[in-house]
């Protein structure tokens, strides 16, 4: 369909929905003055709109604006909205993390809950909720998925169609089951996938059943509860609806089913095929509401054009969501909170993870890790910035492993203190398998810190590590020693690109890659100290391969000197802020946006505090940070590599997702990277916006950044009634050799320019890397 003939179906619904929903305009009545009018307009609604067929609560935030139904409660709303009140609870029942500052649940009562806020009030200030927004949209988008995937989206069973009551209940409570045996196994992702799709069930219930008709303004007390038994279900000779041939079919329910309090639901479709008398589910596009009895006592939207108890929409969704707190906080009870936390990683920190060399040369590196996680323990403890896990995987070869993981900074303490280098010393060694271990036990945003002096044995996992480190949005430093001095055998054999592996995976996952030595690598591993889920990459440049310090010194002074000139901006959201320059470098200078200057010589100056240590340059730049644009010049004699990071609690996640035009319209999350071709979107989730101390943030565009330049800039569209949800399209240029960086624009309180920048690329793939999403679903759907 054309976008002329989308918009216009687009003004046609929304003046129809409108009128008919205020004043109760009956478009089938030919008596109405107006009846003409309403009939005409619903004709061209009818040939111009989109053939959207919904049969539950909408997925998600980009359904109200796929279907013109921006009045709608959605799955999404219900659910985000649930996991924020029961976090309040919980925060108010936990001894305070701000010393002399209680938090107070009345604090919240009567207002929009954001999760940035929540969290401030009870960590304080300058505080990431990142993995909190990426739980709970893993189990929102789980949630919605019920609506989209092949497997799901018909099944009677799993929607509370049908009459199928009891079985319904008994899935429900199977997967609460199942939701809780990963809990207690620790499989906090597998948990929160099937929450989503537990929520998206009962939540359907309440749209779906004449529950509300009945006139309860209560949940109902047996659903999901271990042995308890849903009473008064109509059976399958009874009779429940008569007919209705108009769009909103008010009082088509039987007198006797309301009088007996009998339950019942809604028949969708064809299967399985209404029996006479029993009651469709309705709107447009179920088949079953032109056999008698016609019409339907769906809730899911408050449009008559999807919904015959239109009417009634708001009160479903209410108690939709007063069922879905009540589930949360029982879950809660049973596991407690510590569990629950972890369970939505309602936590401003993340997990701590080393993967390290146990060969026989690795002396010094191993005692350098052990320091760190010795410094670490003692800094953090009792702060939220307190790591949830500890993670050690070791390797050498042909051997890697165990993974050793605990919560307990002690237990880990002494497993990590037993670690002692072991016989042998040829490369290559079993580093990837080792990372891939750390990877799938890593909470997600975890950061993980890689030491070694050899080259990888295991080099054919490259791609399942990279998958791995993007799926969990995990950050991956290397610190490699290199020196010919000491133990490794047949140094002068070994290839000189063998750490390009490794340059490769730290720039794609986010992470850095520090060469250094054994006499340096202590001072070096305070890297390791500075990380923090928090931490915003500002910028990064790398020319060629600088693995090897050795040969930079003794060549250095053969070469003729380059200056090369970076920019790079700095907003006023930043703090904390570290230059990382490693490499064939005579010297440098940081010049700030008012024109002051400071030579690398001078260790503490106006601008930064330098450090030398063995060929790397690290500067700490004084706070505050003045915003603006920044130079650094650069005086090299060979490759090298910069690292600009700092701290700030603006940031954003994202996802790629495919609009979905059929029975549930939205946007379908996708598992994998855009598909060349596919009508893709992408969407961006916001934190930090209202944070800053001089004001709301106002995000504008984002640019997809490739190798060579810009692949286009991007305008935000807001997503539908979100302040914190962002949505843009993927021009179909993009081309399966594109690799590129998202990067998000926008102004501060006062206009001045800010910008974020995802910490792992993205790729463009030439296929779908899942065979369970159906092409037909894809159809292209322009989103005004």
């Amino acid at each position: 369909m054309s976008q002329a003939g989308l918009r216009l179906s687009g003004n046609l619904v929304y003046i129809a929905s409108r009128c008919t929903t205020e004043n109760q305009i009956n478009v089938s009545n030919m008596d109405h003055t107006l009846a003409w009018f309403w009939r005409f307009l619903w004709i061209l609604m009818l040939r111009y709109l989109p053939s959207h067929e919904v049969h539950g609560f909408f997925p998600n935030f980009w359904s109200r604006t796929m279907a013109f139904t921006w009045g709608s409660t959605t799955h999404q709303d219900m659910t985000e909205e649930a996991i924020l009140n029961i976090t309040v609870r919980l925060f108010a029942e936990m001894p305070p993390s701000i010393k002399g500052k209680r938090f107070r649940e009345e604090d919240f009562k009567d207002k929009t809950l954001l999760a940035d806020d929540i969290f401030a009030a009870f960590y304080g200030p300058k505080v990431s909720v990142k993995r909190f927004r990426g739980a709970i949209a893993q189990v929102a988008n789980a949630n919605a998925a019920m609506d989209f995937d092949n497997t799901t989206r018909d099944d009677p069973v799993l929607h509370f169609d049908s009459e199928l009551i009891f079985s319904s209940n008994a899935w429900l409570l199977q997967t609460r089951k199942e939701i809780l045996q990963a809990i207690r196994s620790e499989q906090y992702s597998i948990a929160r996938d099937k929450l989503g799709q537990l929520l998206h069930s009962l939540q359907d219930f309440y749209s779906h059943s004449n529950w509300v008709e009945l006139g309860n303004q209560q949940i109902n007390p047996d659903l999901v509860q271990p042995g308890h038994e849903i009473k008064s279900i109509a059976e399958a000779g009874v009779p429940t609806c008569s007919d209705c041939t108009d769009w909103t079919c008010e009082g088509n329910l039987l007198d006797d089913v309301a009088s007996k309090g009998l339950l019942t639901t809604g028949y969708y479709g064809s299967q399985p095929k209404k029996p006479i008398g029993k009651c469709s589910h309705g709107g447009r596009f179920d088949d079953s509401r032109h056999r008698e009895p016609r019409g339907g006592i769906n809730k899911d939207s408050s449009s008559l054009f999807f919904s015959p108890h239109h009417y009634l929409h708001n009160e479903a969704a209410f108690l939709a969501q007063e069922a879905t707190k009540h589930f949360l906080e029982k879950l809660w009870q049973e596991i407690g909170s510590k569990q629950f936390m972890r369970l939505l990683d309602i936590s401003p920190s993340t997990g701590l993870s080393f993967v390290v060399d146990t060969t026989g040369s690795m002396g010094d590196e191993i005692n350098a890790a052990k320091y760190q996680a010795r410094e670490i323990i003692d800094q953090r403890r009792g702060t939220p910035q307190e790591p949830d896990f500890y993670i050690l995987v070791p390797f050498h070869d042909p051997e890697f492993g165990p993974v050793h993981k605990t919560s307990d900074p002690e237990e880990f303490w002494k497993i990590f203190d037993r670690i002692i280098p072991l016989s042998g010393g040829d490369e290559p060694e079993m580093c990837l398998s080792a990372l891939e271990l750390a990877l799938q036990y890593s909470p997600p945003y975890s950061e993980i810190f890689v030491f070694t002096d050899a080259s990888a044995k295991d080099a054919h996992l490259k791609n399942s590590v990279e998958s791995l480190s993007q799926e969990k949005k995990c950050k991956v430093t290397f610190l490699i020693t290199e020196d010919p001095s000491r133990t490794r055998a047949k140094r002068e054999t070994l290839a000189p690109d063998r750490f390009d592996l490794y340059v490769e995976l730290a720039h794609s996952s986010g992470g850095q890659i520090i060469f250094t030595d054994d006499k340096n690598i202590r001072h070096v591993a305070k890297i390791i100290g500075e990380s923090s889920i928090s931490s915003v990459t500002l910028f990064r440049h790398q020319k060629g391969n600088i693995f090897s310090l050795k040969g930079v010194h003794q060549k250095i002074k053969k070469r003729a000197t380059e200056l090369e000139v970076h920019q790079f901006w700095i907003d006023s959201l930043v703090d904390k802020v570290v230059v990382t320059i490693q490499g064939a470098i005579h010297a440098f200078e940081i010049w700030d946006p008012s024109g002051k200057v400071q030579m690398n010589k001078l260790t503490t100056g106006p601008l930064a505090k330098i450090e030398s240590i063995g060929g790397i340059y690290r500067a700490f730049l004084s706070s505050p940070v003045h915003a603006g644009k920044w130079t650094l010049k650069l005086y090299s004699r060979g490759h090298y590599s910069v690292y600009i990071q700092g701290q700030s609690t603006l940031d954003f996640l994202y996802y790629f997702a495919v609009p979905v035009d059929g029975r549930h319209p939205g946007l379908f999350m996708m598992d994998s990277h855009p598909v060349e071709g596919l009508p893709t979107y992408l969407v961006v989730m916001v934190m930090g916006l209202n944070q800053s101390e001089s004001g709301s943030v106002h995000l504008q565009a984002v640019n997809l950044e490739g190798r060579t330049g810009s692949l286009g800039e991007l305008e935000l569209q807001g997503g539908a009634q979100r302040a914190d949800l962002f949505v843009a399209e993927l021009p179909p240029t993009l081309l399966t050799s594109n690799n590129f960086s998202i990067v998000v624009h926008g102004v501060d309180s006062e206009g001045r320019r800010l910008e974020r920048a995802a910490p792992q690329a993205a790729t463009m793939v030439g296929s779908l890397l899942e065979g369970a999403l159906a092409l037909h679903n894809l159809a292209p759907t322009k989103v005004l």
